[in-house]
């Protein structure tokens, strides 16, 4: 249960918030925070100096947890990665595409000397010329790299300075890791009794409800017993803050024609003549570590002078994008070697994977629930592809059809010209024509024709955008008001597009990353810090046994709400959420955590929800029976209740556009 309003710091804290300011809420009180098992050495009227036997049940030595919050999260990220081996096989592979990747910067652009490559002449040019076939050890291998040493060299050698660092930093976590690993793993076969053959196969629930049962034996934590919704709230404490400022526009505001205020992109806007919205995973990753990593103390709740001096974490966010802006170039060198190596084969025996489509981080972020796991949520997201593509489907494009077309014949000819020489005499292939052998030109037509004809559109295929939109919608579970009846309109599509994107596009937006991050966390970012800690103070609640955590993420609806959502009380537009985004993340966790025990609210909530299913149900049977169907009748009248509980409704959109909810 949530702890009564306290009285604290946050009492005198009155932050003045500007005109564009989403938030206008007075903030929340604070008070003395609950003590962590950590702290407890003796409980009064307890003769047990430890009241935990956490990770030592068959001996007498006990264990206290010193941070539940990294205990929580160890285990669930032992379930995800399934098991130790595949954990240390990961780390392993980690540390070894580390160092492949500073060896392999290290041959390739200081080594081998390219332009010697170029001009070197080998196989049957070598013959022709009469000259002795090239020895590339010899011809093209640099054994004085450094000289002479240029700016470009200096940025490939810091490139890789900042890998190798990072390498050993890795190394050095995994050796510390490990031990804590090791228990983790003692306590899934001792006190869970789940070994790592059976973790591959356990759903992550079933564990968290032996976690909660064991909680009643051996208190993990002493203020209180845990129930499911306490730790997944401990293990998703920061992320849920994130999801709640995108949510609430405090760190992007997108208006309905998707313009973002922070002008976050403006060179590429004008380039593209259109609006575009990002959220990197550069400034992710920066934001991450200069608010959420830095806000909260020892025993899980905000600190005083984070709350109090906004201009601490102003400076913190210029220091860290200045850092950013000087290794940027260095930055560059490895994102392209990386990107390179990660998608070149991909890209030339598969041209195609150009013109696919995935899901942007900004969208990830957007569409990620309260409370939602990792593995949930991209199963969610990884299900939604199909049906995405499906609807840009649905708006063809005639022009580019008929250019695709054009191109798979221009060079599906010249290509079927080349496997006929192949068949006359496939040594014909390594003549020359114009510098490059036929086998290159036979490459180059092969990729042209596979990339025309993934951009081409089905000419049969039925458009029903409104279809394919409640596909989509049934995974996502985003469907803003501006999309509702204008599924078949380009401004809908346009938009849709700025979330599913094409890979190529992703990749070049990650690396402009590395020079747009260091801009908007120096000149930007700090413009918006009040904000940041007004909807932190507002939006932070302190609950027992679990410390200070995002208000949205307790499923309170008296306070957030939203009637239009069949919340059974409406608050106030500030302290809702938008897009029903709480209710919904209510609906998608009591579906996952079954066993879960939702508070009163809660039930009326699911309670109201489901007399609106079986009333729909209703209509659609009576719909049946007017046009005669008996037989259908009987069967939907006889499956009304297993088919409307709620957890029919749980991914239907639709019913979260009826407004309001009756």
């Amino acid at each position: 249960m949530m702890s009564v309003a306290q009285k604290g710091f946050l009492d005198s804290i009155r932050w003045k918030l500007r005109n564009d300011s989403s938030v206008k809420t007075p903030l929340l009180c604070d008070g003395p925070s609950e003590v962590e098992l950590s702290d407890y050495r003796r409980l009064s009227g307890s003769d047990c100096e430890c009241p935990s036997e956490l990770l030592s049940v068959e001996g007498p030595k006990l264990e206290l947890i010193a941070d539940l919050d990294l205990f929580f999260e160890r285990l669930y990220n032992y379930h995800r990665e399934k098991g130790l081996v595949c954990i240390m096989t990961k780390w392993i592979v980690e540390l070894l595409t580390v160092a492949f990747v500073v060896g392999f910067i290290w041959f390739f652009l200081l080594v081998v000397d390219w332009h010697a490559l170029r001009t070197a002449k080998c196989g049957m040019e070598a013959v022709e010329l009469g000259q002795k076939p090239c020895n590339l050890a010899k011809e093209a291998i640099n054994h004085h790299p450094f000289v002479p040493f240029t700016f470009v060299k200096g940025v490939i050698v810091g490139s890789m300075v900042i890998l190798t660092i990072y390498g050993l930093f890795n190394f050095l976590k995994f050796l510390v890791q490990f031990k804590n690993i090791l228990k983790i793993r003692h306590f899934y076969y001792h006190s869970l009794n789940i070994t790592d053959r059976d973790i591959g196969t356990v759903p992550w629930p079933t564990i968290l409800d032996k976690v909660v049962q064991l909680q009643k034996n051996q208190q993990l934590c002493v203020v209180k017993d845990l129930s499911a919704h306490d730790i997944i709230m401990r293990i998703m404490r920061k992320e849920n803050y994130l999801i709640g400022m995108l949510n609430k526009g405090v760190l992007a505001l997108p208006s309905s024609c998707w313009v973002l205020e922070l002008d976050l992109l403006s060179i590429l806007r004008k380039m593209t003549k259109k609006n575009h919205l990002i959220f990197p995973k550069t400034l992710e990753w920066t934001l991450n570590w200069c608010i959420f990593q830095s806000m909260f103390d020892s025993k899980f709740c905000i600190q005083r002078n984070f709350l109090t001096n906004p201009s601490l974490l102003r400076k913190r966010l210029v220091a860290v994008g200045t850092l950013m802006f000087i290794i940027s170039p260095c930055l560059v060198i490895f994102m392209l070697v990386y990107l390179f190596l990660r998608h070149a084969e991909q890209f030339y025996n598969h041209p195609s994977t150009a013109s696919s489509r995935r899901w942007s981080n900004l969208s990830k972020w957007i569409f990620r629930e309260f409370n939602e796991v990792d593995h949930f949520f991209k199963h969610r997201l990884n299900n939604s592809v199909a049906h995405s593509s499906n609807y840009l489907k649905q708006f063809p494009s005639p022009l580019m059809n008929t250019l695709a077309k054009f191109l798979c014949f221009v060079s599906g000819g010249f290509a079927a010209i080349l496997i006929i020489i192949a068949f006359l005499d496939e040594s014909l292939l390594e003549g020359h024509l114009y510098g490059r052998n036929l086998f290159w030109y036979a490459a180059i037509f092969g990729a042209f024709t596979a990339l025309g004809r993934s951009i081409m559109s089905e000419e049969l295929e039925v458009l029903d955008p409104e279809g394919m939109m409640a596909s989509v919608v049934q995974h996502t579970h985003y469907f803003p008001k501006r999309w509702r009846g204008r599924e078949n309109s380009n401004a809908v599509r346009a938009e849709f597009e700025t979330l599913f994107q094409y890979t190529t596009m992703m990749l070049l937006e990650e690396m402009a990353s590395i020079f747009i991050t260091p801009y908007l966390l120096i000149f930007v970012i700090p413009k918006r810090v009040d904000d940041i800690l007004q909807f932190i103070s507002v939006f932070t609640v302190d609950v027992e046994g679990v410390g200070h955590v995002c208000s949205f993420s307790m499923f309170d609806f008296e306070k957030h709400g939203n009637g239009k959502y069949a919340s059974p009380f409406d608050a106030s537009h500030t302290m809702r959420s938008s897009q029903g985004k709480m209710e919904k993340s209510f609906l998608s966790f009591q579906s996952a955590y079954a066993s879960w025990e939702p508070s009163a609210h809660g039930k009326q909530f699911l309670s109201k929800l489901r007399h609106f299913g079986e009333q729909r149900l209703r209509d659609e049977i009576q719909n049946f029976s007017s046009h005669g169907l008996t037989e259908t009748h009987n069967s939907l009248q006889g499956n009304l209740t297993h088919r409307f509980g709620y957890q029919d409704v749980l991914h239907n959109d639709s019913v979260f556009s009826i407004s309001p909810v009756s």
